[in-house]
């Protein structure tokens, strides 16, 4: 039925990829999608419209043309079978104010939404898991010492080691490319008083967990991790009082705070050989799209890609961390506020991606599903942001499991007539009383 208003509206067993939803029948925060108004890609967006809606409207000039008069054609079918006698098209009745019952994902679906590392089992094996946590936490571990090498030499004014650099990044960026899952996990793990080489390994992590699902190659990902793990180093040449005060800034103070990223680009340039783009990370990733970033205030395209997703990856981080000035934000709030900034900071296509390459509940996310159990995202897969795989904590009474299970919500659908469990909630984790470091070590081998 079209709208006077540029607007379609469309029941959801007619939706298909290509169309823009601009509303749905029923409020976005009880809906798993992220975006208030986003395009259809694929089959997981269908399978979640068909669950929680039954009418959703289309905005017609933001919809792909061919899609938009597919499905045009397909209403004005149900219309005349309407006329016939046959039943009311899903859009001439009023929807309900409850849950349509739940329909199977599709196969296609469910292969997209179950990650290599946890493959189709409901319950993944915890040892294999184990013991990619633990190779990741050993590589975390060389590559935050390397970070904490380079910091104390710039402190010093000594020249950084880029030989250690270098063989660190490629230890990290190998990883990373077999399955970012581990890697992701270890960031999750907060002390409250961390320092910067624990933030320039989260930051790098992640940095290039975006490039890869972006396709950059392995030679570019290197290039990009070297930048993002260094991306801090001029703050060696910055007052820890400036860093760390929590009062604003004046003019004055933060014109120097500003001057960090030049000084790092110069103090890792006189170090060694390092190729223009790792140079450049340092330098421009706190750039912003608008234009209002620094030390240059480029804009747009003229910041360069790499440097933007360290940017990204640096104020994802910074936000989910604990600082003097301001508490940690849940991961899936972060994910909020970064996309609602993102035509200002880092444009609208670089933050989609990011929140396709976390998922809509990232790892490290402490959630509630739709039983009232509660547990901690350990897979958020690249498609699979409504079915990741959870350490399950709490029982739907409140009681901790015995046995920790991890459950793979993607592998569950085709197991459940009715449809998987699904996340009802994310939870703030320092309110549920749920330590997400302290179980991260314990149940997966990490503790002293």
């Amino acid at each position: 039925m079209a709208e006077d208003n540029g607007t379609t509206g469309v029941p959801v067993e007619l939706l298909r990829p290509g169309l823009y939803v601009r509303e749905l029948d029923r409020p976005w925060v009880e809906t798993p999608f992220l975006f208030q108004g986003f395009r259809i890609v694929g089959a997981e967006e269908l399978e979640a419209l068909r669950e929680y809606c039954r009418i959703v409207i289309i905005d017609d000039e933001r919809s792909d043309a061919k899609a938009l008069e597919a499905v045009r054609r397909e209403v004005v079918k149900q219309g005349h079978a309407l006329a016939a006698g046959e039943s009311a098209p899903a859009e001439a009745q009023p929807a309900k104010a409850t849950r349509p019952t739940p329909k199977r994902p599709s196969e296609r679906a469910r292969r997209r939404s179950v990650g290599v590392l946890f493959a189709d089992s409901e319950n993944p094996d915890r040892k294999r898991f184990s013991t990619l946590v633990r190779a990741a936490s050993a590589a975390r571990g060389d590559a935050q010492a390397a970070a904490s090498d380079a910091l104390a030499r710039a402190r010093d004014g000594r020249m950084v080691d880029i030989a250690r650099i270098e063989s660190t990044v490629d230890e990290l960026t190998d990883l990373v490319i077999e399955d970012p899952t581990a890697s992701l996990w270890l960031t999750r793990m907060r002390e409250r008083d961390e320092g910067m080489a624990v933030h320039a390994v989260n930051t790098t992590v992640l940095a290039l967990t975006i490039g890869a699902h972006l396709g950059i190659d392995r030679r570019g990902l290197r290039r990009l991790a070297l930048g993002a793990l260094l991306h801090d180093v001029g703050k060696t040449t910055v007052p820890s009082d400036l860093l760390e005060k929590p009062d604003e800034l004046s003019d004055q103070e933060l014109a120097r705070v500003r001057e960090y990223p030049q000084a790092g680009y110069e103090l890792v340039a006189d170090s060694g050989h390092v190729h223009t783009e790792s140079l450049e990370v340092i330098r421009l990733h706190r750039e912003r799209w608008d234009g209002c970033g620094y030390p240059r205030g480029l804009r747009g395209e003229m910041i360069p890609r790499k440097a933007l997703i360290v940017g990204l990856a640096d104020a994802y981080d910074t936000m989910t961390s604990r600082r003097p000035w301001a508490e940690a934000v849940a991961p899936d709030k972060a994910l909020h506020e970064l996309y609602a900034n993102a035509a200002q900071e880092f444009s609208v296509d670089l933050v989609q991606e990011f929140i396709r390459c976390m998922g809509i509940f990232p790892v490290g996310s402490v959630v509630e599903l739709d039983n009232g159990a509660r547990g901690i995202v350990v897979g958020a897969r690249p498609g699979g942001g409504l079915w990741p795989t959870i350490l399950m904590v709490r029982t739907p009474d409140g009681d901790p499991y015995r046995k920790r299970l991890l459950l793979n919500l993607g592998a569950e659908v085709r197991r459940r007539d009715d449809g998987p469990r699904r996340i009802a909630r994310s939870i703030d984790a320092s309110a549920s009383g749920i330590d997400v470091s302290r179980l991260v070590a314990r149940e997966f081998g990490l503790a002293a």
